[in-house]
């Protein structure tokens, strides 16, 4: 009698309240709504997660309610809406069931979408909340999933610690205690919801009553239209059920209803087993088999209806299996990570096909794109039955751009997309500017700042030429860059190696190759687009990535051998041309360009390369002539028109016959650079005579004659610095040759101050020492050779490591220098006589010369000062017997030690020398 049919104490109503026991309740009728009592943030004792929450009327309309989350709460918008429903009551969740669950939330995390759930911490709602627990915390992301719990306010335990006291406005935040022991009919709230909404119709313990408002809400989203939406303008969402009984039967029902797609999975149990296995009933579904079904699967819960309430089922049931285009059916054996993402996407395209007016391509190829799902974009709208123009994919192709959807790209391109029509100034500025990394552009600019070669300069001042266009607000100045990107810049010459260069740089591998293969000149754009990723991975601080573009780099060098090979065996004069043919889009450079700024060496090592190399190396003299007869028509010139030597063309005029041979013979690159060997070799016997023979107080004729040919070498190398710019001294060659010609110059002004003995003493010493530095500028000039070549390159790089294991000599040496100098000999002072024996004398000890003062037997004192001041060094300490006072006990095998360390050192130097 106490208790009112709303399912409250008499005491808990307003004062006054008569409790009429005859008059059936109507919450609309017998409820005052106000200002809710219990909103903010909510934390679980003892769990220490944190959410928002908020008490609402069941009437509260849809819209206040997303604005409340998207505004108040700031949520972001949804791009998906998943509402899982079924197993409200308590069971154990198959270990299949929880994968799918895992790979559901997951989706959820990578996609932005919102979970509906009922909230409570029970049954499926329990299990979702775990799995959103284990997915945050395992994934460790930013953006944590969504889970909204709605569920009913007269439901929950322990709702009272959710009322405001006092003060209904500001911040609050409540403490809300689970209680495991279930006191029915109330159930806990899940800890693990991000957000729970509490729908209150003044009810206790009245279940389901929230379903109306959480209904209307899915339903208001599902029909709000988002500009930036990737599904077509819509926020797509998806019903999700699972097991069930009553409730999820009219959920599903009224999801199909409001034209929301439904996914089942079957074998999870009750009313999703049910319709799962209506679906694959052929023809007309009659009431009896629907009844069989529902008793084969939910044989107790039959059994208690009446035949009012069994009817009212099976009609339920046949209205959602009157749109078979909407349910999407799983089976939970076969649910793995794929299946569950290609039925929410199929579910989504089903649900968002339109039956009355079927041209709703768009906004169905924009959600299979988002999904990435090719095989029902081509089965499903790529169809023969209809013709596609190229602004039509317009759009799309962006997006699939953006994404990095290569295989939708390609697609594309097969269904009439002109990729030269759509690649826009607008659309190439959009690429580089809003879809551009600013770390790839900060690699860029590094790059270009590093190496200063033509191709990297060019693509980061067209990189940066539009990404500067969109930094100008005021028309004016945004038309006249679109002008300069029209008129002056190459690249708008050239959209498909500008897209190119795009994918390129930013890893977007597949797409990259699928653009690729719709440029012109793919063998320099591959070898453009190895040079770009070598040099970008040489400054990458990643080492994941920088090790992914230079595997990427690999394949494209790899493609154009591949590519060039196939061509050189088709055609060699037209596979030669190609190896000269350049591109602006690649600041006018050509393939061999790149393939050498790359050090593409598969590419320059094929056949057809080497013989194009070997015909300009030779100019018009026939590769089949041997060098030796190149060499000595050198010395003996009328042996060149003497058939001696053989040319590759005829000169059609027999007057010109002997000028034309002369002219192609000393113009031969190879020609002039024997001369230039037989020059150098001449200026360094020259030198060396100099020095040697004829250095005179006064310069002589020969000396003079060294000084020109010193002066013509300075020529050389300042038009080579003057062709070269800052790349001058980027060679370690250049440098040295820099180095020489200062030291001779130096040389030459100690030299002439003749009358200065020490001075002009000085000059020769300098002019010796640059004579090292001429003569090992030979190594380089022969490099060229095949025989010397591969082994000079081998040296230089044998040299790198050569510098490892003189670090280990020089600790060793250093410290057993000082060591035995210390032992030995008390406060020398001199410095020149410290380095004797703590650098010099060790090193010789290296190499075999065995130290004769750590043996007091055969010390000699005549060799030896104990002043300090003769040419000598200083003696060993004596003792009071005036003899070595040094104990021979440590001296001798610490020598032995040394002597046998540095030689195993050495030996294994050797070993790793020969097995470089």
């Amino acid at each position: 009698g106490n208790f009112c049919k709303c399912g409250y104490p008499k005491n808990q109503h307003i004062e006054g309240t008569q409790i009429n026991t005859n008059e059936k309740w109507n919450y609309k009728k017998h409820t005052k709504e106000l200002p809710t009592d219990a909103f903010g943030d909510i934390q679980f004792e003892n769990m220490g997660k944190r959410g928002k929450y908020i008490r609402l009327s069941c009437d509260t309309d849809s819209e206040t309610l997303y604005d409340l989350m998207t505004q108040h709460w700031h949520l972001k918008t949804p791009n998906l809406v998943i509402s899982v429903t079924g197993g409200a009551k308590n069971f154990a969740l198959k270990p299949r069931m929880r994968k799918i669950f895992s790979r559901l939330i997951y989706i959820a995390q990578s996609k932005g979408a919102w979970i509906f759930t009922g909230g409570t911490h029970y049954g499926l709602m329990k299990y979702i909340g775990e799995v959103v627990r284990d997915n945050t915390i395992s994934r460790s992301s930013e953006e944590n999933v969504v889970a909204i719990g709605i569920a009913a306010w007269g439901m929950i335990s322990n709702r009272e610690s959710l009322i405001r006291s006092g003060d209904k406005d500001g911040y609050h935040l409540a403490h809300y205690i689970m209680d495991d022991l279930k006191r029915d009919p109330l159930y806990c709230l899940d800890n693990n919801h991000t957000h729970l909404l509490l729908v209150d119709n003044g009810t206790h313990g009245h279940p389901t009553i929230e379903a109306k408002v959480r209904t209307q809400l899915e339903k208001y989203i599902s029909e709000r239209v988002i500009p930036e939406s990737n599904y077509g303008g819509k926020i797509p969402i998806v019903c999700f059920a699972q097991g069930g009984g009553k409730e999820t039967l009219k959920s599903v029902n009224v999801a199909i209803k409001s034209k929301i797609p439904c996914i089942v999975v079957e074998g999870s149990g009750r009313i999703a087993d049910v319709i799962a296995s209506l679906m694959e009933v052929e023809g007309t579904l009659t009431s009896s088999c629907v009844k069989e079904s529902l008793l084969r699967y939910l044989p107790h819960t039959i059994s208690r209806l009446s035949e009012e309430e069994t009817e009212s089922w099976i009609k339920w049931i046949k209205e959602v299996l009157e749109n078979p285009h909407l349910l999407t059916v799983i089976k939970i054996e076969e649910a793995g990570d794929e299946i569950v993402s290609n039925a929410i996407s199929f579910a989504l395209y089903k649900g968002n096909t339109n039956e009355h007016d079927r041209d709703n391509w768009n906004g169905q190829l924009k959600l299979l794109l988002e999904w990435n799902q090719l095989d029902l974009a081509s089965d499903e709208i790529f169809t023969n039955d209809r013709n596609w123009e190229s602004a039509d994919l317009q759009d799309v192709m962006f997006t699939a751009l953006v994404k990095d959807r290569p295989k939708f790209v390609r697609l594309f391109l097969e269904n009439g997309l002109n990729l030269r029509k759509f690649l826009t100034t607008e659309v190439l500025r959009e690429l580089y500017t809003n879809n551009f990394s600013s770390l790839v552009f900060k690699n860029l600019q590094i790059a270009k700042n590093s190496y200063n070669d033509a191709p990297l300069t060019f693509v980061w001042k067209m990189v940066e030429d539009f990404r500067r266009g969109v930094k100008r607000d005021d028309k004016n100045s945004k038309d006249e860059m679109e002008i300069h990107l029209s008129d002056e810049c190459p690249i708008t010459r050239h959209p498909l190696q500008a897209l190119f260069i795009w994918s390129v740089l930013q890893n977007k591998k597949e797409l990259s190759k699928v653009i690729w293969e719709q440029t012109r000149g793919c063998t320099l754009a591959a070898l453009g687009a190895s040079k770009l990723l070598k040099s970008m991975a040489k400054v990458k601080n990643d080492i994941n990535a920088a090790g992914e573009s230079e595997e990427l780099a690999n394949e494209y060098e790899t493609r154009a051998v591949e590519l060039f090979t196939e061509c050189y065996s088709s055609d060699e004069d037209l596979a030669e041309q190609l190896l000269t043919y350049s591109c602006e889009a690649w600041g006018g450079s050509n393939c061999l360009e790149l393939a050498v700024e790359a050090k593409d060496q598969q590419f320059i090592a094929q056949p057809g390369v080497q013989n194009f190399l070997s015909k300009q190396w030779y100019g018009e003299i026939s590769r089949d002539t041997k060098n030796w007869k190149i060499i000595l028509c050198l010395f003996f010139f009328p042996l060149i028109g003497c058939g001696f030597i053989s040319f590759r063309k005829k000169p059609v005029e027999k007057s010109k016959k002997l000028f034309l041979y002369y002219v192609s013979f000393f113009t031969s690159p190879f020609v002039v650079f024997s001369w230039n060997v037989i020059f150098y070799i001449a200026f360094l016997l020259l030198f060396a005579y100099v020095l040697l023979m004829d250095f005179q107080k006064e310069p002589t004729i020969l000396e003079m004659i060294l000084y020109v040919l010193v002066f013509i070498l300075l020529c050389d190398e300042v038009r080579q610095w003057y062709m070269n710019g800052s790349k001058y001294f980027s060679d370690l060659w250049n440098v040295m040759d820099t180095l020489a010609i200062f030291y001779f110059i130096a040389g030459i002004v100690f030299r002439l101050h003749s009358s200065d003995e020490s001075s002009w003493y000085s000059g020769r010493v300098i002019f010796c020492l640059d004579y090292i530095v001429f003569t090992l500028r030979l190594i380089h000039i022969f490099t060229v050779s095949r025989n010397l070549g591969p082994k000079i390159i081998m040296l230089q790089r044998m040299m790198i490591d050569v510098f490892f294991f003189l670090f280990l000599f020089a600790v060793w040496m250093v410290a057993f220098g000082v060591a035995r100098q210390g032992i030995l000999r008390k406060n020398e002072h001199r410095w020149e006589w410290i380095f004797r024996s703590v650098i010099y004398e060790p090193y010789l000890a290296m190499f075999g010369q065995y130290p004769d003062d750590v043996d007091g037997t055969t010390y000699n004192f005549d060799r030896c000062t104990f002043s300090g001041n003769e040419s000598k060094p200083l003696c060993v300490e004596l003792d009071a017997n005036n003899q070595p006072r040094f104990p021979e006990w440590i001296t001798i095998p610490l020598v032995c030690i040394y002597m046998l360390s540095t030689n195993i050192l050495l030996v294994n130097l050797l070993v790793a020398m020969f097995g470089y």
